[in-house]
């Protein structure tokens, strides 16, 4: 899988933000609290949270992720957004996800556009090849485990080639 794309119109302190990235390794770097790591969170959680919030069991998402949620915060929304265009050996994907009293999940695909979560899963669990956990764990990982994630790929790419 190779990730192309990412944007939001507002997920936690970020807004109107356009990511492109390109083939091989991408590092996102930049000053404290410029959105680094709300990038890679909104990556992850397009890509693998349901667009379909509960306020009790997702409470922690709407702390984290909605706009006037957080202590302190000047923007307010009731909504979050995302979208992820990946490539993956059958094509490329765009995912776009609204998180909201009006959630909403889309998926296109090769063969066209799909707006059912189930069928979503179907398409993503074959697209995606692996689970959230080995995403998280290498894809998604925090600045307190770059140099284990890093050491992980070279190990695997040494298999690989």
């Amino acid at each position: 899988m190779k990730i192309k794309h990412i944007s939001c119109t507002q997920f936690a302190g970020v807004r109107d933000r356009n990511v492109s990235l390109d083939d091989g390794i991408n590092v996102i770097f930049g000053k404290n609290e410029s959105g680094k790591s709300t990038l890679v969170n909104l990556l992850s959680r397009t890509l693998f949270q349901k667009a379909k919030l509960d306020k009790r069991s997702d409470k922690n998402f709407f702390d984290l992720y909605f706009p006037g949620a957080r202590k302190g915060s000047a923007v307010v929304g009731d909504f979050a957004d995302g979208k992820v265009t990946f490539e993956s050996e059958n094509g490329i994907y765009t995912l776009s996800k609204e998180w909201g009293s009006d959630a909403r999940c889309m998926l296109s695909t090769p063969d066209g556009v799909i707006r059912d979560q189930k069928a979503i899963d179907a398409v993503l669990k074959d697209a995606l090849f692996y689970g959230e956990g080995v995403y998280s764990d290498i894809l998604f990982s925090s600045q307190h485990n770059t140099d284990a994630s890093l050491q992980t790929i070279l190990d695997a790419s040494k298999k690989t080639d």
